[in-house]
């Protein structure tokens, strides 16, 4: 009896324990915030996790900070992430709906509410919790300030990624040049990805090797091409600590490589701190501009504050400068002659490590270009030959899976949720061109897409490029000199050539001279990845 009554009594925990399993499993994964937890000390950009479990079939969830809206998120069928998550940048001021007012995130307690809604749109269930945002703690200057420097360690690498963008502001620019399409147009996107390799150290000299291992360039939303790194040249520079360039291998004549260089900051002589201003010199570098061509402009510096970045203690240093440059400015076909230039850059440098972490700068440029003349590089339709070079027969047309460019709802259908919770990769923008292969034709420009037919990042209609006749081909990127194949026999096969950039509409003869007004904005970011 003893021991049939032990048998009993476990068999009935068992089957408690089972029962209350089941009841779990009934009720389904409980709704609440997994991370961040309540109380935490959070900085930069900040995860907010919640179980995908808990999420009903159809339903969604929206994201409040301090009990504004933030965003709404729906989990993706395709995605096997058991979280559901969504980065806040608490460096991005914070918009309020109703009266679109931004108000900056300031250090201290915030709250992050977490609501669940069914798939009618019924809120049934909500989750919160309150953090501490730290973005400027723990850091302090020297009273006497402290001294900005580049520190490269001898075989160190540094790796950047530099985003560039030409917006057409149609609004101010000639219908000559856009075709008579309105609003802005994003007529070049490129992402260039940089390694920054210390070969050698003597004295306070910085010998750097740099050269771009990757470049996706997309144009009017449209794949154009992709470049690998054996299309890139590298470029020997030597550096001083405060980033002036005292010497650099960079020579574009006859050559078949690409030059892309990434100008680092000048940095100031003396030591400073919060509040402390000079000025210096800024390089105004376009995207797919020789780097010999860079204007040098004396620009106005101030030291702003202190604050986490990239998990590094920086300084945050605002770079303007307004005025006319003299002379011409060429940039893709077009030669500006004395256009106005605005700049805003802000970088962010780490001081005790010595080294640039994020830079963000807003390019604004304004002049009179020829109407006969059209750049072969802002795209519309038709465009200009790849450079000839040597190899196999000519391939076709390089031309990638157009990119789709998305927005998040307001008021609708909730958007698809990312699983990484970072910015989406761009390795699938492009094709690359395979070794031994001749320059490919230039890629015919897409038709211009109906208004409101796709929603990017800079608002709810999309731009296409302008309907119109083909443009004027181009000069060639890149191309061998004559004799360029005979100095390179012996089995080589030839590197392949870059597919020309779209040309844009004509509306005049090829002897046109009449001048139109152009005006256009470089947004460029250049980021430091982790290693």
């Amino acid at each position: 009896m003893p021991k049939y009554s032990v048998w009993r009594a476990a068999l009935a925990t068992a089957v408690a324990v089972l029962g209350v399993a089941a009841f779990a499993l009934a009720q389904g994964t409980p709704f609440n915030i997994l991370r961040p937890a309540d109380g935490a000390i959070v900085r930069e950009r900040v995860r907010i996790e919640v179980p995908r479990a808990s999420i009903p079939e159809g339903g969604f969830v929206a994201i409040y900070i301090d009990g504004r809206f933030q965003t709404s998120l729906a989990p993706r069928r395709d995605d096997k992430e058991p979280r559901l998550r969504y980065i806040w940048d608490t460096k991005v001021p914070i918009v309020d709906p109703s009266t679109q007012k931004p108000t900056p995130v300031k250090d201290g307690e915030h709250t992050i509410t977490v609501v669940l809604y069914d798939p009618d749109g019924k809120a049934i269930d909500r989750a919160e919790v309150r953090v501490q945002v730290a973005n400027q703690e723990g850091i302090s200057l020297p009273a006497i300030g402290t001294r900005l420097q580049y520190r490269f360690r001898l075989g160190e690498n540094v790796n950047y990624k530099q985003h560039d963008e030409v917006i057409l502001l149609a609004g101010q620019t000639g219908a000559e040049i856009t075709g008579g399409v309105t609003g802005e147009q994003v007529a070049y996107e490129a992402d260039t990805f940089f390694n920054l390799f210390a070969y050698d150290i003597r004295g306070d000299t910085f010998i750097i090797r740099q050269r771009a291992n990757k470049q996706q360039v997309l144009a009017y939303n449209q794949p154009v091409y992709t470049l690998g790194e054996e299309m890139f040249r590298a470029v020997l520079q030597f550096i001083t600590p405060l980033g002036t360039v005292i010497y650099q291998n960079v020579d574009t004549t006859n050559d078949p490589y690409v030059f892309r260089v990434m100008v680092l900051p000048v940095l100031p002589e003396l030591r400073v701190k919060v509040g402390d201003t000079w000025t210096s010199w800024a390089h105004i570098l376009l995207p797919d501009m020789p780097v010999e061509r860079a204007r040098k402009v004396l620009a106005q510096n101030k030291v702003e504050g202190v604050e986490w970045e990239g998990g590094y203690p920086t300084v945050k240093i605002r770079q303007t400068y307004e005025g006319t440059l003299s002379g011409t400015l060429e940039f893709s076909n077009y030669a500006l002659q004395d256009p106005k230039v605005k700049l805003d850059r802000t970088l962010w440098f780490a001081f005790n490590a010595g080294r640039l972490v994020r830079s963000e700068a807003t390019i604004e440029i304004e002049g009179q270009v020829p109407t006969g003349v059209q750049p072969a590089r802002l795209a519309g339709l038709g465009g200009m030959p790849g450079a000839p070079m040597m190899g196999a027969p000519t391939m076709g047309p390089m031309m990638g899976a157009p990119y789709g460019a998305y927005g998040a709802p307001y008021g609708g259908a909730p958007m698809a949720g990312f699983g990484g919770g970072e910015e989406e990769d761009r390795g699938r923008i492009g094709t690359r061109a395979r070794r031994g292969a001749i320059g490919a034709p230039g890629v015919p420009g897409v038709p211009g897409v109906p208004g409101g037919a796709i929603a990017g990042r800079r608002g709810a209609t999309g731009y296409g490029a302008p309907p119109g006749m083909p443009g004027v081909p181009g000069v060639p990127m890149m191309g061998p000199t004559s004799g360029m194949a005979g100095r390179m026999r012996g089995g080589y096969a030839g590197i392949p050539g870059v597919p020309g950039m779209p040309g844009v509409p004509r509306t005049g003869g090829l002897q046109a001279r009449e001048q139109a007004p152009l005006k256009l904005k470089v947004i460029q970011s250049v980021q430091l990845l982790q290693q």
